[in-house]
């Protein structure tokens, strides 16, 4: 018979692969790691539009400067 804490990490395991598969249907790009990082936020009470509004700031500053890049290095 598995023990309490087992049985616990193995919910928690299945939730976090729930989550990921919805997380992936959306199309969100997150990856596991970034996905648990997000869902302990929110765990510790962080708004998650708020999380969700900084995450699409992150990504636009993160391609902006990727193109910034690429133009520089082109030119």
């Amino acid at each position: 018979m598995a023990s309490p804490a087992s049985a616990n990490m193995n919910a928690v395991r299945e939730t976090m692969d729930v989550l990921l598969e919805i997380s992936r249907l959306l199309n969100t790009g997150l990856d596991m790691e970034s996905l648990s990082i997000c869902v302990r936020l929110c765990e510790q009470g962080i708004n998650p539009e708020a999380l969700s509004s900084v995450i699409k700031e992150l990504r636009k500053a993160s391609d902006s400067l990727k193109a910034s890049e690429i133009s520089t290095n082109q030119g």
